[in-house]
């Protein structure tokens, strides 16, 4: 749990950080518990408080997942906000097929109005003079994703690993406790060069199912923890999370494009 040592090495050392809170209490209680089996909200949300006031204007995001029961996320961002959280992302659930949090394709509709009215909420408070930021509509329409990006996907296991507190080296967190895709360890470094070599090759050019995609160079080929779960390879088509993505995509486009004329 965070305490005043963690808020200020945080604060002092790191240029961002990013806060777990899947969202309302009853939401965030149902997988969030101690060892006891009792939810932290109530514990945690204080804490998160105090970090991002300690923080004084540095970066930081709130985090959040939406899953089977949450695919109405609006509410959890609303319950954000009002706990004085700006700096917002909410994620789709990462998980294997038939598991209970699993995302369906009754969900589908509903989450893909809540991107909707997401933006509009957002366009609003704007209006207001109460902006917040949600991570997934910061695009940039006059640039667009640079050829790096596009060749090194989301850069996990290249750009970035996950460290754990033994001291392990991971790809990224969703892939932490599965030994085969172990990278090394702070002390020999990056051992494992072939699986390396495997996440240095999963960017857009490695999906063919991509080619026709209009998203596909600000995707760049996707979560590879989202593939891996839901098909058994990094370089796999995760296709629910591509809908969600490209409605994401058209939500940011219109905000902005809103922005721009002033509306």
């Amino acid at each position: 749990m965070i305490d005043d040592d963690v808020i200020e090495f945080a604060n002092k050392e790191c240029s961002n950080v990013v806060l777990s809170l899947d969202g309302r209490k009853e939401i965030h209680d149902r997988y969030r518990v101690d060892y006891a089996g009792n939810g932290s909200w109530e514990r945690i949300v204080p804490k998160f408080q105090k970090l991002v006031e300690a923080r004084e204007g540095k970066n930081y995001y709130m985090r959040g997942t939406f899953t089977h029961a949450n695919p109405d996320f609006l509410k959890d961002i609303q319950q954000m906000l009002d706990l004085g959280f700006t700096e917002l992302s909410m994620e789709p659930v990462v998980c294997a097929p038939g598991e209970p949090s699993e995302l369906t394709q009754e969900d589908l509709p509903i989450v893909m109005e809540q991107y909707e009215k997401l933006a509009e909420l957002m366009l609003k408070r704007e209006k207001e003079g109460k902006p917040f930021t949600f991570y997934h509509y910061m695009i940039d329409l006059t640039g667009g994703p640079c050829i790096y990006k596009r060749i090194s996907g989301c850069g996990s296991g290249t750009e970035y690993m996950a460290v754990t507190p033994w001291g392990d080296l991971y790809p990224c967190h969703q892939f932490v406790g599965d030994e085969k895709f172990k990278l090394g360890n702070i002390w020999d470094g990056v051992t494992n060069t072939e699986i390396q070599s495997q996440f240095a090759s999963c960017n857009v050019y490695a999906h063919p199912e991509c080619k026709d995609c209009w998203a596909r160079l600000y995707c760049s080929g996707g979560c590879a923890a989202n593939a891996y779960h839901s098909t058994g390879s990094i370089t796999g088509v995760y296709e629910y999370g591509c809908t969600l993505f490209r409605k994401r995509m058209e939500c940011a486009i219109m905000l902005a494009i809103a922005k721009a004329l002033g509306e």
